[in-house]
């Protein structure tokens, strides 16, 4: 397994340093170049986040735990983005995490949970590479009519194959950050009988401990940072048939933010009820802040129901507070979108009214991305300026990382806000 030199090595005018600076560069400029746009059709001075009390209270955690990181109280401020296809190719996601992680005072905290969706033959992110050795098949809970065991990613990646491989790195070429990896956390069904033995591929001298956790996964901890993960499986009892891979957390010793997403093709509200471990993944990943961007997909229907899609919403809401009651949690409206190419498709508006009507309810807030792209007809004008699709439905590269801009402004715009109330 390869290995990430250190800090005072990076520094020392290596190859790897060198191509970090000139795509932070890159990156610092593409950020100036995008957000200097005038797009005239977006509703900059609703890019905020609207909370349940104008004192800011349903970002709290949120605000008080980048608070105590800027002050060194805390070493980890955790972050886990979820929804569907706009957050599985993690543009968007991907976007606010560069972001956040290049702010001062913050800094990069680790990669944290990701899923090999090449492995489940499905898009991964173009930010991290995946590999394997064997035959890999993916279940994802959206298809009603199959059952596996999932947890947060909502999709595994099952094999059943004892020889098989799988090898995830996060180090890609055009990459912001450069995530070494000190611990590395595989979740699978620790106690089915079924499982094969999991174990990682390393350096016997660099592996300094490993343990397995009854909150569903083993952890591996190494002396010295690693650049790459790969596991190998193995059979030690006739009764042990198939390996479910859940997904990981790649973490590092520095402190700073750790921003992990998920995303499932075509996911609905309802598609992460049938996750079992959803909660128990959640717990162990203590989320400061939870920003759930689900719904595009519930309004794609040509009959919306307005009261199963609040009831399910609810229990989304309440699902992860329940799971880790110190996050705080942001809901995202869905934007502009047509519905099968050329229908214009009024209920995702209708989805954002009820988006605000749960929040105000469960006291968690909303960043409504709806209004700031524009409103209904306001992706025509995004697809004519290459932020969006011929489909009418996703975003380009280019416009799902002005979408991760945006964020990240009402994000850090409250938070500004947020303590300058704070102060005596």
């Amino acid at each position: 397994m390869k290995t990430i030199k250190s800090g005072a090595e990076l520094r020392n005018n290596t190859p790897i340093y060198k191509r970090l600076s000139i795509v932070l560069t890159s990156l610092c400029l593409s950020a100036l170049s995008l957000s200097a746009q005038p797009y005239r059709f977006i509703n900059y001075s609703e890019n905020v986040i609207h909370q349940p009390n104008p004192n800011g209270e349903g970002m709290r955690n949120f605000f008080l735990a980048i608070k105590q990181l800027e002050t060194g109280i805390k070493r980890k401020v955790n972050i886990v983005h979820i929804g569907d296809s706009h957050i599985q190719a993690d543009f968007f996601s991907g976007r606010v995490r560069d972001l956040m992680q290049m702010t001062n005072n913050f800094g990069n905290g680790g990669r944290g949970f990701v899923f090999p969706y090449a492995a489940a033959g499905t898009n991964n992110p173009q930010n991290y590479s995946v590999s394997y050795q064997g035959k890999w098949e993916g279940v994802r809970s959206i298809k009603r009519d199959a059952y596996a065991k999932w947890g947060l990613a909502g999709v595994v990646a099952i094999t059943k194959d004892p020889n098989a491989t799988l090898t995830i790195n996060p180090n890609r070429e055009n990459n912001a950050t450069v995530y070494d990896i000190t611990r590395v956390k595989i979740f699978y069904p620790v106690f089915d009988k079924s499982s094969f033995n999991v174990t990682v591929v390393a350096n016997p001298s660099e592996l300094v401990s490993s343990y397995m956790s009854r909150e569903g996964f083993v952890e591996f901890e190494f002396s010295k940072p690693q650049e790459e993960i790969t596991i190998k499986l193995t059979r030690s009892d006739p009764v042990q048939t198939q390996f479910v891979l859940q997904g990981f957390s790649l973490e590092n010793d520095r402190a700073g933010i750790v921003y992990s997403s998920v995303g499932v093709n075509g996911a609905e509200v309802t598609t992460y009820f049938r996750c079992e471990d959803f909660d128990r993944q959640l717990r162990v990943l203590k989320p400061d802040l939870v920003i759930l961007s689900l719904g595009t997909n519930d309004a794609h229907v040509i009959k919306f129901d307005e009261e199963v899609f609040l009831t399910n919403l609810r229990f989304l809401v309440n699902m992860v507070k329940r799971a880790y009651p110190r996050t705080s949690v942001l809901l995202t409206t869905p934007g502009d979108a047509y519905r099968a190419r050329r229908y214009l498709n009024p209920h995702n508006n209708k989805v954002r009214e009820l988006i605000f009507q749960v929040a105000t309810e469960s006291g968690v807030s909303v960043w409504d991305f709806y209004t700031v792209m524009g409103g209904l007809r306001s992706v025509d004008q995004w697809q004519r300026s290459q932020l969006a699709t011929a489909d009418r439905l996703h975003l380009t590269p280019k416009g799902y990382a002005f979408q991760g801009e945006l964020l990240y402004d009402a994000l850090m715009d409250a938070y500004r806000r947020y303590w300058a109330k704070a102060q005596p």
